[in-house]
């Protein structure tokens, strides 16, 4: 018979004592503050008032920090009202509504459910963020607190390939066994793992991986993933089950789920990877190209019955090259066989290699998982069928999106209508709410204007970056882009047509914060300081959680030299920081010279000196301080504190020079030589001003 305290002390020994070892040590580097939560939220106090965050570091367990993907800044009240209805929505690019930042789907959305709902307070929380997949999304499910949202919005599966952890992204390997995945990241997220990280980082040389820039879709376009790559099993699986757990993990949470299928661009967005049969001989490869040249030559003759002919042989002896079947579809499409070109459109877009569209399996699994749903707290809105039917006869394309997968206003309508059908239903328990149409939408939402016109001359920049070059319709989608750009300008109008327009929402109560921020930065830019104060001070009513929108206030302020006003702006600027020292040194200079001002002078020189100690890797507005400091103590006849701020700041910039970071900085002695003027010392400012002209 086995000896039971042997074998209790075995256990004890070999488990419990390396594990409570473990759990310590990580309550120790929490405590110590080593690494970082990767938790979506940072829960923070404001005003005495707990609040959620977005938390700017979340995606960097996925991705180098260098590459800057992370969420929209989000802050708003953990403890919810009886009158609110808040609404999250999860997804990627296309969910955050890019290219258009204030008019994707979830401000339309909030929209039509203000008007559907007017006794009601609504948020629309968006937790989108760009390049992101299913991983991503349950890692955001996972973390969201309790009780924190009433509906959550999941419009994802355009980047289960590209996205972490899939074939064709760039900076992870495939895994194949999601357990694997979950596991890994949940070491990721421990403080040990992270202090191995940082102390293997100083160790070894530089990985070029975590100096990564983000450079958009042209990242990818060397990971082309063909349909029948056995990857993708476990691409449809990985999503399959994130979806499942990302809709349990909320409906635990107390959020009724509202799932929607994933609408993309058939008819206007040919193929970005076609790869032809490994099998085929020469010959075939010839007589494909003459198949091929054939039709393009008919199709640009307009003979779509010839094209048909030609496009049908070449696909006889390659039946699984995309843009063929793309081209066969247009072709069928002006012959108005409709139903033939859905299914060309539909198989160009499965045997696409470049894999940055959601596939006819994805949008599959979405409705199998609809259909199997069961429980009170969850809907599905058929998006994709939305816009199919929005695009009839044809199949959807540049009637409601921009490229492949990104949404114009238009389709960013439809979504937002199918959606708020749902949650006015779910909410009154009736089926009467119909959504208001796209042009009172417009109105509510102020689209277009000039960010617009911006948003898609950047579209522009970014499809002459691969994959676009290489789709067979590129020049059309240049040139409708170059349309779309020409139109939108003249829909805009001058800065002062803008002002009317927005007025016009103004007095019908109808504006919400962003109407009053658009308002504000362009009665500012007239200089009209008068309607700037009452705008900016709507904002504030409105939504108080925005940056900046203090820091807008504290600028017209300074410029009318309201110095003692603007300070408490830029105090309360300070809770939505969320700890980027560049924007936490900036306010704490701007308050140091508002506190000089107003001649508090000890609060002014502790501010500024915490700039020059706690912040000194931000060289100009180091600088900026010190400046304040030498300009201060002299006007005020300190000597002793002139000297020694004068000597602090020839000590920083020399240490900049000996590590070269004047390169970095290449105003460094200009701005040393104006601070030594600016003292007194003049044969310093000549020195610097000698350095800079070597």
């Amino acid at each position: 018979m086995p000896d039971v305290k042997n074998i209790a002390f075995s256990f004890v020994t070999i488990v419990v004592v390396p594990l409570l070892f473990f759990v310590l040590l990580e309550l120790g580097l929490i405590v110590a503050g080593v690494g970082t939560s990767f938790d979506y939220f940072n829960e923070i106090d404001i005003d005495g008032q707990p609040h959620f965050q977005e938390n700017p570091d979340f995606a960097d367990q996925f991705y180098p920090p260098s590459l800057n993907i992370g969420p929209v800044e989000n802050t708003f009240a953990a403890e919810r009202s009886a009158e609110l209805t808040r609404v999250f929505v999860l997804g990627g690019s296309a969910a955050l509504g890019f290219p258009h930042k204030n008019h994707g789907f979830d401000r339309l959305l909030e929209a039509q459910l203000r008007a559907a709902l007017p006794s009601r307070k609504i948020e629309v929380i968006n937790l989108a963020m760009t390049s992101v997949n299913s991983h991503v999304m349950y890692a955001v499910a996972k973390s969201l607190p309790e009780d924190s949202a009433d509906f959550a919005v999941i419009l994802m599966g355009n980047n289960e390939v590209v996205g972490p952890y899939g074939p064709g992204t760039f900076n992870q390997n495939f895994l194949g066994n999601i357990s694997l995945i979950r596991g890994l990241q949940a070491l990721k997220r421990t403080r040990i793992w992270q202090a191995l990280s940082g102390l293997m980082q100083q160790i070894r040389p530089t990985d070029a991986m975590q100096d990564l820039e983000w450079e958009g879709m042209q990242m990818f376009t060397n990971n082309g993933v063909p349909h029948d790559d056995p990857r993708m099993d476990g691409v449809y699986s990985h999503y399959e089950n994130n979806l499942a757990d990302i809709i349990e993990a909320l409906r635990s949470k107390g959020m009724h789920v509202v799932l929607s299928s994933v609408p993309v661009n058939l008819r206007h967005s040919a193929p970005f990877l076609s790869l032809r049969g490994p099998d085929l001989s020469d010959e075939q490869v010839d007589q494909w190209r003459m198949m091929t040249r054939r039709g393009a030559e008919s199709a640009d003759a307009q003979n779509w019955g010839d094209a048909v002919t030609h496009f049908q042989a070449a696909l006889e002896i390659d039946p699984e090259y995309a843009d063929t079947h793309f081209r066969l579809a247009t072709a069928y499409e002006n012959l108005g066989e409709f139903e033939n070109a859905k299914g060309h459109y539909e198989r160009a877009l499965d045997l696409d290699a470049l894999r940055f569209r959601a596939d006819t399996r994805i949008n599959q699994t979405i409705q199998e998982m609809a259909a199997g749903a069961e429980g009170d707290a969850f809907s599905f809105v058929d998006s994709a069928a939305a816009f199919e039917q929005s695009s009839q006869p044809f199949q959807p394309g540049w009637n409601l999106l921009l490229e492949h997968v990104h949404y114009d206003f238009a389709g960013n309508h439809v979504i937002a209508a199918e959606l708020s059908r749902t949650i006015v239903s779910n909410i009154t328990g009736t089926d009467t709410f119909e959504p208001l149409p796209g042009p009172e939408i417009a109105r509510r939402v102020g689209f277009p204007n000039h960010d617009t016109v911006a948003e898609i001359q950047n579209l522009q920049g970014m499809i002459q970056h691969p994959p676009f070059p290489g789709q067979s319709n590129y020049a059309e989608l240049a040139a409708f882009l170059d349309g779309k750009v020409e139109r939108v300008t003249g829909a805009v109008g001058s800065p002062a047509d803008v002002i009317q327009k927005r007025q016009n929402i103004v007095r019908s109560g109808l504006a919400d914060w962003k109407i009053y921020f658009e308002l504000a930065v362009l009665n500012q830019r007239m200089r009209n300081p008068t309607a700037t104060y009452y705008h900016l001070n709507q904002i504030l009513e409105l939504y108080p959680h925005n940056r900046e929108s203090y820091m807008k206030i504290a600028q017209a302020m300074s410029e009318d030299g309201k110095w003692s006003e603007v300070i408490p702006y830029l105090e309360q600027s300070l809770y939505y920081t969320r700890g980027d020292e560049e924007k936490i040194a900036e306010t704490l200079g701007w308050l140091g010279t508002a506190y000089l001002r107003t001649g508090d002078y000890e609060t002014a020189t502790d501010l500024l000196l915490e700039v020059t100690e706690e912040y000194s890797d931000q060289i100009g507005l180091t600088l900026r301080a010190y400046g304040n400091l030498i300009r201060h103590a002299r006007e005020q006849g300190k000597p002793k504190d002139l000297e020694r701020y004068v000597t602090d700041v020839q000590r920083y910039a020399r240490s900049l020079v000996r590590q070269e970071k004047d390169k970095e900085y290449p105003m460094l002695y200009q701005r040393m030589a104006q601070i030594m003027t600016m003292g007194g010392f003049d044969a310093e400012a000549k020195e610097w001003a000698e350095a800079q002209a070597q």
